[in-house]
């Protein structure tokens, strides 16, 4: 009777043992200076075409103070954010063939030593602009073989294996941001992609984003990954578009003006009124008037009757958790990789600053709460979502800080 018990009791030490090494060894997967971070758009961004008729980049395509970039990158790191997601145009490395690639790699390599320098991780980020007709988000994922994108393809490989030398663990490379397509389209590139960049860089961190430009539902339907520890899985949160994205110029939501957060904190009336306000300042002709008022009111309503709140938010982010758990995947290898908020101030709209910070706290505090690193949209350089204190600061809003949980 007592050998039985004294197996028993080596038998359970044993299998405790094992959970706990295999909880290691998921903890060790788990890349560690990638918990608050801040997007940066910018530094390389934002590429000047030359006038018309040239469709050629300027070159250089990026120029930005050496010394206001390590400024911004101290203030970041000294408020509390420990990455920083570095979005880069892949526009003018796809244009150019010649020394003045070459260039362009130098540069995006010392901007990522740079971000490193400061205490700081850093995912790069390619991210499709709009500056260019021709390497749009949706020309470049045109297909797996589509000249273009096999083109990038090259990109990715050169990219990765420069950002491999550097030999750090809290450095990323995210694929493509928010890629456009389906994701039944988007995942035979993104296979092709991951295999391409795993052959020059077989541990380097990678940061997957699901098709349907990278949304909750896209980042769910990503499967067969779950091997590679040195992954995230990335999605970005902008529910509901109705008030994250009010005001936007050539956004559904562009005419859009007062709208409450959460969707019952006010009456509709307000919103309607203000936004008839906006609609009637626009250079509109009658019947474009009435069509709009008209898209207008029907977003208003149908965000109403959403009653959109911190618990839809929570149960959102339950989806993404669940989706996690199914697949093994630890929670803090899921990233959202993108949040905020129209800030209508910048826009001399009318605004309400106590509902913005509100969602901003609420996606936070969720994301926090479920496991999930995160990385705020955006530093500065874009009207409406810019969290900077002013133009030229280095200071991000010490309200917009205090909602991050970063005071």
């Amino acid at each position: 009777m007592r050998a039985g018990r004294h197996f028993v009791f080596v038998a359970a030490a044993l299998a405790v043992a094992l959970i706990q090494l295999h909880a290691a060894k998921a903890q060790d997967a788990v890349p560690s200076g990638f918990h608050r971070g801040m997007g940066m758009s910018h530094v390389m961004a934002w590429a000047s075409l030359e006038p018309a008729p040239s469709k050629n980049f300027v070159f250089p395509p990026f120029s930005y103070p050496d010394a206001t970039f390590i400024a911004e990158l101290t203030e970041l790191h000294r408020a509390g954010f420990d990455f920083v997601r570095f979005a880069v145009d892949p526009g003018p490395f796809l244009q150019w063939h010649d020394a003045r690639r070459d260039f362009l790699d130098r540069m995006l390599i010392d901007r990522a030593r740079q971000i490193l320098s400061c205490g700081l991780s850093v995912i790069v980020d390619f991210h499709p602009s709009d500056m260019h007709p021709d390497y749009l988000g949706d020309k470049i994922a045109a297909g797996p073989d589509a000249p273009l994108f096999k083109e990038y393809l090259r990109r990715l490989a050169r990219t990765a294996a420069s950002l491999d030398a550097l030999k750090s663990p809290r450095v990323a490379l995210e694929i493509m941001n928010e890629p456009p397509p389906r994701e039944r389209v988007w995942r035979p590139m993104l296979d092709a992609a991951y295999s391409t960049v795993r052959q020059s860089a077989p541990s380097l961190l990678l940061v997957l984003d699901g098709g349907e430009d990278g949304n909750l539902d896209g980042t769910m339907q990503l499967d067969g990954f779950e091997g590679d520890p040195n992954i995230l899985f990335s999605f970005h949160y902008y529910r509901s578009w109705q008030f994250t994205h009010q005001g936007l110029a050539g956004h559904a939501a562009q005419y859009l003006t007062d709208v409450p957060y959460p969707a019952r904190a006010r009456p509709i009336g307000e919103s309607v009124a203000a936004t008839a306000a906006t609609i009637a300042r626009a250079t509109l002709a009658p019947a474009q008037r009435q069509q709009a008022e008209a898209a207008a009111r029907r977003a208003l309503e149908s965000y109403r009757a959403s009653s959109f709140d911190r618990a839809v938010i929570a149960d959102d982010f339950d989806k993404m958790a669940r989706w996690a758990r199914g697949h093994s995947v630890p929670m803090q290898r899921v990233i959202l990789g993108e949040f905020g908020a129209m800030n209508n101030a910048q826009r001399a709209l009318a605004t309400r600053q106590d509902e913005r910070l509100r969602w901003i706290a609420d996606v936070r505090r969720e994301a926090e709460a479920h496991g999930f690193p995160w990385a705020a949209w955006v530093h500065s350089g874009s009207i409406g979502f810019s969290l900077v204190k002013h133009a030229g600061s280095p200071e991000i809003d010490p309200a917009t800080l205090s909602a991050l949980g970063l005071e």
